[in-house]
């Protein structure tokens, strides 16, 4: 009797500390910006990219991310091109537009584009140059369109219909954490005016409204950076895919019940295609 009321103990012991352990959990994805793909133009840069799919299959992350410029020239051989080069990468993914990727007036438009890419990847919806998915119960990832309908700029710009429906979006979803994506930085890794961010004071405004954005990842100036804004927001600038030696950042945000909001740890690492 004395070693069966000793065993109970011990177990409910056990489940008690179970109860009150706080267990870590970890979201992993990669982000690939600035490709550049031009259709027949360099096979060393298919060549890589069909070892990125390859790299990017045996990580296995949550997601993957395009963060935009992922051809050259606005034109439809080359968005073909550029999705049948990753068209083996088996994780989810997702892309978004750069300033060369897209434009009616010199190119292609974005509805063109589009039908294209959600061709190849069943997670792109048709006509959706904004968009919003959820990688698991914490998290909410979404991607912005900060170019030029039209013509050519190398500024971008978030449109105010863009802001409205992400301040919503915000609001509807408190208690859950906010990745955002768009090629230009809202912060950049240096001073260029061309290529920067327009209407960037609305943004911040946005920002700094609400408490439920972790981070926001951009390319477009082919430089890596990660900093820290006021309100506690990271900014991560990722390498351009293009320039060897052909590199994706790996990001993995480890957090846990208690932590969500400022998790324990974000770890970002620059992963180099092997060929």
């Amino acid at each position: 009797m004395h070693r069966l009321l000793k065993y109970f103990i011990y177990s409910f012991l056990a489940l008690l500390i179970m109860h009150n352990t706080s267990y870590a959990d970890v979201l992993e994805f990669a982000q690939v910006s600035d490709v550049h793909y031009i259709y027949g133009k360099n096979d060393s840069l298919d060549k890589y990219l069909y070892f990125l799919a390859l790299s990017l299959n045996k990580k296995n992350p949550d997601f993957t991310i395009f963060l935009g410029d992922n051809v050259d020239r606005s034109r439809e051989e080359n968005v073909i091109g550029f999705m049948k080069a990753i068209y083996t990468l088996r994780t989810p993914y997702y892309i978004a537009f750069g300033d060369n990727d897209a434009h009616s007036l010199s190119g292609i438009g974005k509805e063109i584009y589009l039908d294209i890419v959600s061709t190849f990847n069943n997670n792109q919806k048709p006509n959706k140059k904004y968009y919003y998915f959820k990688p698991n119960g914490k998290f909410i990832c979404v991607v912005l369109d900060d170019t030029s309908d039209f013509a050519y700029s190398s500024h971008g710009e978030i449109p105010t219909e863009q802001i409205e429906w992400l301040d919503k979006l915000l609001t509807k979803y408190p208690q859950k954490m906010f990745l955002i994506f768009h090629h230009c930085p809202l912060i950049a890794p240096r001073e260029e005016y061309k290529l920067s961010l327009l209407n960037s004071d609305k943004y911040k405004e946005l920002i700094a409204k609400h408490n439920n954005i972790l981070l926001i990842s951009s390319g477009h100036y082919h430089q890596e950076q990660i900093t820290q804004d006021e309100n506690g927001v990271r900014h991560i600038s990722a390498p351009a895919f293009k320039d060897i030696p052909h590199s994706y950042q790996l990001i993995k945000i480890i957090y846990d019940e208690n932590s969500i909001k400022s998790p324990k740890d974000i770890e970002v690492s620059v992963e180099k295609v092997k060929v």
